[in-house]
């Protein structure tokens, strides 16, 4: 045997026993996520990106109204006395709506373009020690998921995205199976959040 020809099989043997041993196969799906990020609460917990001071109340909430008007967003709950202010989730903008800021990035533009994502705004006011009124803007993202079907022909494709095929759904299943749209939270807009702090900041020095 050629000696140099069998050294140098020997070496790319060794190579790929140890490159396999050292990346062991992985036992993770791709899909597989906690739980807990699946539910606003995770995200909305998160530290706040940006804050607003103020030591009267009413300016500080007239303030995050307009702001959250001006971002084209329609006003939900306002609970005075939680100091709380939220708005409806709204779709977010696309490449071809230069004219709205309600993304914090481009980057979340094109997000927003390839897959269908809204956004909901909270503001969130608190008395701290001091007797200083603080705002804590929130900006909650959620992405569209819908249920597909498997398809085995090609007279199926129309029910692609309809759910599970109803002759094969049990009573029980119907109680408990996911719907066929719903929306994924999947993170905090912070950039946008900081834009946010710094337009109500804007309205308070007017």
């Amino acid at each position: 045997m050629n000696t140099p020809i069998a050294a140098g099989g020997l070496a790319i043997l060794y190579l790929l026993i140890v490159g396999c041993a050292q990346n062991p196969p992985t036992t993770h799906r791709a899909t597989d996520i906690s739980l807990a990020t699946t539910r606003p609460t995770y995200w909305l917990d998160k530290p706040a990106a940006a804050t607003v001071d103020n030591f009267q109340f009413q300016p500080l909430w007239d303030a995050c109204e307009k702001v959250a008007r001006d971002d084209l967003f329609q006003l939900d709950r306002q609970d005075y006395r939680l100091g709380l202010l939220t708005t409806k989730p709204m779709i977010s903008k696309q490449l071809l709506e230069p004219w709205r800021k309600d993304s914090g990035t481009f980057h979340a533009v094109l997000a927003n373009s390839l897959a269908t994502i809204r956004r909901t705004v909270r503001f969130e006011i608190d008395r701290n020690d001091d007797g200083v009124y603080e705002m804590t803007p929130k900006v909650l993202m959620e992405r569209e998921t819908i249920l597909e079907r498997r398809i085995t022909s090609a007279a199926q494709y129309r029910t692609a995205f309809s759910g599970p095929a109803v002759g094969t759904r049990t009573p029980a299943d119907l109680e408990t199976e996911i719907p066929i749209v719903y929306w994924t939270p999947i993170g905090r807009d912070f950039e946008m959040e900081k834009q946010i702090a710094g337009a109500v900041g804007k309205k308070l020095r007017k």
